[in-house]
Order: C-alpha cells, then sequence, then structure tokens
C-alpha cells in the first residue's frame, strides 16, 4: 500500500521546479522537529522530495487542489461517470481529482471555482474532509475530536486545550507541508485506508443524483465559518435548491437543484437536476433573459428539444417546464421554486 501511496502522492507534494531529490534528512528539518519522523518516512518511500537547496520548508502552505489530490489518491477514490459543471468552466489540472471526491460528497470549497481551488487549505476543511471518508458525515467540532482521538493531529494552540475545541486545533489557520506529511503518515500507521460508509453510499448513489448536488452537499456540509463562495456578478447567478420530504422512505421526496454560471447581459448557463424518489433527470444549457427577471431556454447543450422558462423572485428561482421530457424520466419535471442557497 506504501507504494502505491508513493506513486500517487509523488507529483502532489512536488509543487514547484527546483526539486532534486536530496540525501536523507533537510537542513531545516532538524531531529527535535515535531515532523521529522514523518517527514523522514515520507522522504523513505518517495513521497516528498526536498528543495534544490537541501530544504524542505515544512512550514510552506499546500491550496485546497493539491490537498484534493492528495486525498483522492490516498484513498484511490473511484472516477464518477459524469464531470462537474463548474462555475469556472476553464480546465484545471484539479478536475478529475474534484470529480472523484464529489462524488463521495467530500467537504470542500472549491468545487466550482478555480481561484477558490488555489487558495491555502484551512485546517478546520480539511479536518472534515478527512473525517468524512475516515469515518463518515460529521461536524466540525466532531471532525476535530475524531482527529485527536486517533492522534492523527495534535492541535495548534495548547494554551485553549480543553477550553475552546476550534481555537485549539487551529481551524482557520493554513495547512502545511509537515502538518499533511505527519497527518499521512499517522493515518499510514492506523490503517484508515476504508471508507466510511457515509461516503461510499454517496458513491453508490442508488438515489441518482447528480454530481453536482452531491459537490453542493459537501460544500454544505463544511461548518459555516469555513465556507467560501465566489461573489456573484449577477442577480442570476447562484445555487438554487428544492427539498421536500414528503414520506419516511428512502424514496418518499421531491428535490430541484439548479446552478447558474457565466450570466452576461443576454444569457447564463444553467445546469438543473430533478429528483422525484425513483424519477429523476438532468439538463444543461444556456437560457435567453427576456427581461430583468425573466428567462428562456429552447434546447439543451446536446441539442435537445427542452422549453423551460425561468423568473428570478426574491432569492428564489422559479422554473416552469413547457416541453422537456427527452431530458428526464416519466413522472418528473423540471418545474418548481427553488430558493437560493
Amino acid at each position: 500500500m506504501k507504494k502505491l501511496v508513493c506513486a500517487l502522492l509523488l507529483p502532489l507534494l512536488v509543487m514547484a521546479s527546483g526539486y532534486t531529490v536530496q540525501a536523507a534528512g533537510f537542513k531545516d528539518v532538524p531531529e527535535d522537529h515535531y515532523a521529522y519522523e514523518a517527514i523522514m518516512w515520507a522522504e523513505e518511500y518517495d513521497i516528498v522530495n526536498g528543495y534544490a537547496d537541501g530544504t524542505f520548508k515544512p512550514n510552506a502552505t499546500i491550496t485546497e487542489q493539491q490537498f484534493a489530490k492528495l486525498l483522492a489518491n490516498f484513498y484511490e477514490l473511484e472516477s464518477p461517470y459524469d464531470e462537474l459543471k463548474k462555475q469556472t468552466p476553464a480546465a484545471n489540472w484539479s478536475d478529475e481529482f474534484y470529480n472523484r471526491l464529489a462524488s463521495y460528497g467530500v467537504p470542500l470549497n472549491g468545487y466550482f471555482d478555480n481561484t477558490i481551488r488555489a487558495a491555502s487549505v484551512k485546517r478546520g476543511v480539511v479536518a472534515q474532509a478527512i473525517t468524512h471518508l475516515a469515518n463518515g458525515k460529521s461536524g466540525l467540532d466532531q471532525s476535530i475530536q475524531f482527529l485527536l482521538d486517533y492522534y492523527i493531529s495534535t492541535g495548534q494552540n495548547p494554551q485553549y486545550e480543553n477550553r475552546n475545541l476550534q481555537k485549539f486545533f487551529g481551524v482557520t489557520n493554513n495547512m502545511t507541508r509537515s502538518q499533511v506529511v505527519t497527518m499521512l503518515y499517522r493515518m499510514d500507521e492506523r490503517n484508515f485506508y476504508e471508507i466510511s460508509e457515509d461516503a461510499q453510499a454517496l458513491h453508490e448513489n442508488k438515489s441518482n443524483t447528480s454530481l453536482n448536488t452531491r459537490a453542493i452537499n459537501g460544500q454544505n456540509q463544511l461548518d459555516k465559518t469555513m465556507q467560501l463562495t465566489t461573489p456573484s456578478k449577477s442577480a442570476w447567478d447562484g445555487t438554487y435548491l428544492y427539498y421536500y420530504k414528503w414520506g419516511k422512505g428512502s424514496t418518499d421526496f421531491n428535490r430541484r437543484d439548479a446552478y447558474i454560471s457565466n450570466t452576461t447581459s443576454k444569457s447564463f448557463n444553467i445546469f438543473i437536476t430533478a429528483n422525484d424518489g425513483t424519477s429523476a433527470g438532468s439538463v444543461d444549457g444556456t437560457a435567453t433573459i427576456t427581461s430583468s427577471t425573466k428567462a428562456v431556454m429552447n434546447k439543451s447543450s446536446n441539442g435537445n428539444r427542452c422549453v423551460l422558462e425561468f423568473e428570478r423572485l426574491h432569492n428564489a428561482l422559479k422554473i416552469t417546464e413547457v416541453d422537456c421530457q427527452t431530458m428526464h424520466d416519466e413522472g418528473t419535471n423540471f418545474s418548481g421554486t427553488l430558493k437560493k442557497q
């Protein structure tokens, strides 16, 4: 397993040009450094290399997309059949890893925005993402406690121990190279390779939930203090949701999700999913704006006829299906009023 992890994670932590393989040890990682053993382990198994000047730079930060690659490859997450519809449509090297993580509903911020992906990842986000895969869906405090209980992390601010869990862990601090390597080392020691039942169930996706919806749910699972959002360029832009659970059965629900992006003065891109228990469908395309609050789409991006009317309400989006039967199962449609998230 260690050899496989090495091969997969080497590209993640070699983050810039100028790296060369060093002899054992790094001149900026003394033997009394808290992460010395973990860094030596990572070097031994070729998980990380040092800089050309013989340093490791243990305090250099890691971006969310680099962490995403580490997490997806460490757990050997399977790729989904579909891909995320991003708000920033430009292809990015991390797309593959975010698609895989979205399939398992992992709590992260950068699913739809390349700029957020490139930002330094906060320790609180790391805690929830790891715990989701290792132990199941958990809030921020539960996630921190899981990492502490299994000595995957020891916290950062001892003055807050037994007083303030989040401050003790340092949830708003950036994640560093030494911290990532230490967590990876301790996860390896404790054999945390199996995916939690929660994450596996999301990946198996028996409810036929779209990849975008699973990504949105992952974002929403993050503690509010950890969530990052891209400022909307238009009143139309955003994520919209309707959900109604009308019975106790696993299929006794109605759900509509819509994601609007790339709005101009004349049009916007929209991706919609509808799920009524056992009936579902999805469609994406371009809608033409006809007034300040109304728009219409006549066909999907794959050329199928799909006539949908949109009305922008206060913090909501009304969708009326006129004719879009080719894009969903019989028994459901895309109509509904969805609340802006």
